[in-house]
């Protein structure tokens, strides 16, 4: 038996769909603590999966359609540099037809490239926002009657999403991850919301200071500043006497407060319109 899906699922995948999209324009702008580059990442995740009514369009089941359900997996990841992850994951779920006894498992394999923000995000350097893309495949199996040549339909699905991490230790992480996943052969498009905890080995994370000057590049606003140059709060050069010329250029560093100068720092001399040497 057919159902229409309900307008209240509607509204979800909707909203879930505005939500990982406002997410992934968001995030291009904050930035977190960075992973070392060779980092190794193991997590399990669990979670609610929302399958398209046309999942099973090219089954035995064709017509039917799967109930929304929660489920897991594992998931192991390489982090190429500190920004970019490379990930493969398993996921499993044994899912009822609606309106029906009979159910079936969903096994959901699939490799992603996880873009990573590195920085302080909300102003901490303990949450990482990313975003994801990915391909894999679908594998639906007949799990109730056992139909002959051990039947299972195979589809390959697409996928994209937005996260956030939160560390709870050097090692230990939570994730929460926002992802829709699309049939490329049937159906449309799929949603899964999940929370993971995740191990790494490697190095430990580490914040950037790419001048070296003791201010993290994130909050750097002076991030070229020479070696050895005494920076303020903000990792800008110092400038004593406020007139504008950093200390290490200026040649009068006690130049009165207010007092125009020239490009040394020095008291800039009155215009003579005799003296054409000025």
């Amino acid at each position: 038996m057919t159902t229409r899906p309900t307008a209240a699922r509607k509204n979800l995948r909707h909203s879930l769909s505005r939500i990982v999209l406002g997410t992934c324009l968001a995030l291009l702008s904050a930035q977190t603590l960075a992973d070392r580059e060779g980092t190794l990442n193991l997590y399990l995740n669990g979670g609610q999966y929302w399958f398209d009514k046309d999942r099973l369009s090219g089954t035995p089941y064709f017509g039917d359609e799967l109930e929304d359900s929660s489920g897991g997996g594992i998931g192991f990841g390489y982090n190429v540099t500190d920004r970019w992850v490379v990930e493969g994951v398993y996921d499993y779920f044994s899912v009822n037809l609606k309106d029906s006894y009979e159910d079936v498992t969903v096994e959901n394999y699939h490799l992603d490239l996880m873009y990573q923000f590195a920085g302080r995000f909300c102003g901490n350097f303990d949450w990482q926002p990313y975003v994801v893309v990915g391909a894999g495949e679908l594998r639906v199996n007949e799990d109730t009657y056992g139909y002959p040549y051990n039947w299972h339909e195979r589809q390959t699905m697409v996928n994209f999403g937005a996260g956030i991490k939160y560390r709870l230790g050097p090692r230990w992480q939570l994730r929460g991850d926002a992802r829709g996943f699309q049939g490329v052969e049937e159906g449309g498009l799929d949603s899964f919301l999940s929370l993971a905890i995740g191990y790494q080995w490697g190095s430990d994370p580490v914040v950037y200071d790419r001048d070296g000057d003791g201010v993290f590049s994130d909050v750097d606003e002076c991030p070229q500043t020479p070696p050895g140059i005494d920076v303020d709060f903000r990792g800008c050069p110092m400038d004593s006497d406020g007139d504008g010329v950093p200390d290490y250029l200026d040649q009068c560093p006690t130049t009165p407060m207010g007092m125009a100068v020239n490009e040394d720092g020095c008291q800039r001399e009155p215009y003579d319109p005799a003296d054409f040497a000025k």
